[in-house]
């Protein structure tokens, strides 16, 4: 199977039109051409043959479990629905974290998870690499292995069902940590202990309509005559 190859620049030709005073001149400017490729170990090797190495071995490690990535750039490698995860990157900058021990978060593995409003802030302060998409109903974990974004999941799951505290998940956090340096495994760190139920996305409300109701309120308690205008969705007074 082919798949694309993410170039740095797309495939394309930009028109900008230049107004003078008689006439209009265009100006072609190229954009460096993309390139099609087949999905390979050797393609794979070329693109990360410079990496860092914590990048690589995360690569390597992903590329055994789950097989060829689904695209690739210069800059990270990415497995669209490498189950228990609806998406997996590996990214090429290694971003050093210090917490619960020094380590480089190059991984970054995506599950569908809704996050009450109240418990974002204690997943924030739990573990700095969480990264909570309520919009689109997602929660991301960033570090260097599969086994310790597991073992993050899992213990955010249990932060927001208040099973734990957030100072207890980071002791649980370090505990874990140590237990897989040491080449220990356990259920918190080789799968998800939970299922997400539902619908995960929250598109949140529209203020325009919030603000048509508070503007149409406002008139009628002045006493003022007010209309509503469908095509801007404003109120406008009426004049006597």
């Amino acid at each position: 199977m082919f798949y694309r190859m993410l170039a740095p620049a797309a495939l394309a030709v930009l028109m900008i039109s230049t107004g003078c005073s008689s006439h209009k001149q265009k100006k072609v400017v190229k954009v460096k051409e993309a390139f099609v490729m087949p999905m390979s170990q050797k393609g794979l090797d070329t693109v990360t043959a410079t990496w860092p190495s914590h990048s690589k071995a995360a690569v390597r490690a992903l590329t055994q479990k789950y097989g060829l990535p689904s695209s690739m750039t210069e800059e990270m490698v990415v497995w669209n629905n490498s189950s228990p995860f609806k998406r997996s990157i590996v990214y090429r900058e290694e971003v050093t974290h210090k917490f619960p021990m020094q380590h480089a978060d190059v991984l970054q593995q995506t599950i569908d998870y809704r996050i009450p409003l109240d418990k974002v802030a204690a997943l924030s302060k739990f573990d700095g690499s969480l990264v909570v998409d309520r919009t689109k109903g997602e929660v991301a974990a960033r570090g260097e292995r599969e086994e310790m974004n597991l073992l993050a999941f899992n213990l955010a799951d249990k932060i927001v069902r208040e099973e734990i505290t957030v100072e207890e998940g980071r002791r649980e956090y370090l505990t874990g940590a140590q237990a897989l340096q040491a080449g220990m495994s356990g259920p918190m760190l080789t799968g998800l202990n939970f299922r997400s139920q539902g619908t995960t996305s929250d598109p949140d409300t529209s203020m325009q309509s919030q603000q048509f109701h508070l503007e149409t309120d406002r008139g009628m308690e002045s006493g003022s005559r007010v209309r509503r205008n469908t095509k801007t969705e404003t109120v406008e007074e009426v004049e006597e």
